[in-house]
Order: structure tokens, then sequence, then C-alpha cells
């Protein structure tokens, strides 16, 4: 295929940005063939130098070039993928799995050579009830989170697919029936850039707080708090998606990645069953894939 039809881009900035990783990547002789080249060990030597090197490999798979059938066949397995992971979260009674999730996901990609990268961060869900918006948080910042309990929210970027989310449905909502405005799964190609606010990024609960303690609300609350956001989102900038009367605001707060191989993603199985049995049950029969 031509470079011309192959490289499929949105601009020069990404042209570039493309080529400097590019550059940066076979400095160190990391080999960028292959999704989840963030195991290559040039590249964990390099992040044990560079906490923020992850980010890196985040930026590879939202630039790198693309070609029309590449575009195609994400937009025909992932939904089929969602759709069998959204089984086993009904089937077992899943909840609050995003984490476990979301690795797992991304591992099974990886082996399915489908370009993906994972995010942690904040998510906000409005919704229009007559005159009145109902909103629910799940926010990066969360003082009333604690012990083992994880804050924010974790979702995957899996191009074309800016949001992939398939495990909002299927949070602790309890007797919450906010829980009915939701879609079984988040699977987005068109969305909104927009600016972080403070209600995005910090709970309403943790900015109430503030609230009284100084005697004001605090539009900026948010960089106060966690100040590494702005940075972040110039980087990986926060979307907006708009579906009837529902709103999802996704901002992302750093970069992560299962820092386990697929066999060990829930391996334990204290929720559900481990990654490898959902791959080798349901994924390889359904895509005609080897199980190795």
């Amino acid at each position: 295929m031509s470079e011309a039809k192959r490289r499929r881009t949105t601009g020069s900035a990404s042209d570039d940005e493309y080529s400097l990783l590019k550059a940066q990547f076979e400095a160190l002789g990391i080999d960028t063939s292959r999704p989840g080249f963030y195991d290559d060990p040039a590249f964990l030597a390099e992040e044990q130098r560079d906490r923020h090197f992850l980010e890196t490999y985040g930026r590879w798979v939202l630039t790198r070039a693309r070609s029309d059938e590449e575009d195609t066949r994400v937009r025909e397995v992932v939904p089929r993928l969602a759709e069998i992971i959204v089984g086993r979260l009904e089937h077992h009674q899943w909840l609050g799995a995003c984490i476990a999730i979301t690795g797992m996901v991304s591992r099974m990609l990886d082996r399915m050579g489908i370009w993906n990268c994972a995010f942690t961060g904040s998510l906000t869900i409005e919704h229009a009830v007559g005159s009145e918006v109902e909103s629910r948080h799940f926010a990066i910042v969360d003082e009333l989170e604690g012990g083992n309990t994880s804050t924010g929210h974790q979702w995957l970027a899996v191009p074309p697919f800016n949001i992939v989310d398939i495990t909002l449905r299927y949070q602790r909502w309890g007797s919450d029936e906010f829980r009915r405005y939701l879609p079984p799964y988040v699977l987005a190609e068109t969305t909104e850039l927009v600016r972080p606010r403070a209600e995005d990024v910090v709970s309403p609960e943790v900015r109430a707080a503030f609230a009284m303690r100084e005697g004001r609300q605090d539009a900026h609350l948010h960089h106060r708090l966690f100040p590494d956001q702005a940075r972040f989102s110039r980087i990986f900038p926060a979307h907006k998606i708009k579906n009837g009367l529902l709103e999802l605001r996704y901002v992302p707060a750093g970069a992560t990645a299962s820092d386990v191989p697929l066999e060990d993603v829930n391996a334990e199985g204290d929720q559900g069953v481990p990654a490898i049995v959902i791959w080798r049950e349901d994924v390889v029969p359904a895509f005609g894939l080897s199980s190795d």
C-alpha cells in the first residue's frame, strides 16, 4: 500500500508528533511494530526513568497512521467484543470492575492486533429531566473514597473510537435509578472536545466541603487539588458525548495499562472470572482465533 494511502492522520500536527515519537522510540531501541509494545523491555526501562513515559504510548496510538481497512475492522470487532464482555458482566453481576475490564479488553485487543490505549480519569454524567438536570460523578478527586477503592473511572480509546467504555452501566449503582438512562456500553467516534470543569474533576462532596470552609465556590478548585490535570489535558483533551437527553464528559487524568499479561488479569476471579477464561471460551470461538 502506498504511503499516501496508508497515512490517514488529521493534519500536519499529528504527522509531526508521529514522526517525533517514531524517532524517540527508534533511538531507545523500542519495537513499535505491534500493539502492546509498552511491554518491550526498553520501554519499561525508560518508564523507570520517566514517570510520564506511558503517555508516549497513548500519543502513538492516537497519532499513528490508519488505513480505511483498519478502521473498518475496528468498527466490526469492537462492538462484538463489547457485547461479549457485557454478556459476562450481566451473567456474573460483575459490578464496579472498570479497572479489571479495561485491562482485560485492552490486552485482548492487543492480541487481536488492534491499537488501543487506556485512561484513568473523571466522568460526569448529566441527564435532563424536564427543566432540571440530574448528574452523577466518578471524580478522580474524591476524599470520601478510601481504602482499596480507586477514585474516578477507566476507559479506552480505540481509534477511530475516541471513547470505549464497557463498564459504565455496571458500576455499583445499587438502588439508584439513574442507571436506567445509561446505554449497555459507550462506543463514540464523534465527540466534542471540552475544557474540564471543577465539577468534572472534584466530587460534589469535596467541592461542598471547600465551599463551606472558604465561603465561596471556586471554579478553579480542580487546578488546586489536582494540578497535573492542566498539563495532561493539553496532551489528552476531555471529550463530551451528547446522546439525546444524556451527556457524558470524559476527562482523562492519566495514562494506564495492565501490568500483567492477559493470563493474569483478574486471575483470582474474586468477581466474575479470569480474563483468560473469557478469551478462550467466548472471544476465541466468536472471532475464529487461535487460543494461544
